[in-house]
């Protein structure tokens, strides 16, 4: 197993902290479950897509990101 090193902001450390402690878990152990449910969830998503073509529109792609840089998160559109 490899180490890797990030930089955090304060309060990101602060809510990982929070949240590992509450699930009686390390920090590191909950971000390596984090990134190995994100690595499945998006290769999944990828094979999906090569396997049927589907995907969304530039212009819906587009508000999705604006929203997004505007603050407002909310789920991918599919």
């Amino acid at each position: 197993m490899q180490t890797i090193s990030i930089k955090l902001p304060d309060e990101t450390l602060h809510r990982l902290n929070t949240l590992a402690k509450q699930n009686r878990n390390t920090v590191e152990g909950l971000v390596e479950t984090l990134l190995e449910d994100y690595a499945d969830s998006d290769e999944a998503r990828l094979a999906e897509y090569e396997r049927t073509g589907h995907g969304i529109s530039h212009e819906i792609a587009m508000a999705w990101l604006q929203d997004l840089a505007e603050g407002q998160y909310r789920s991918c559109p599919t």
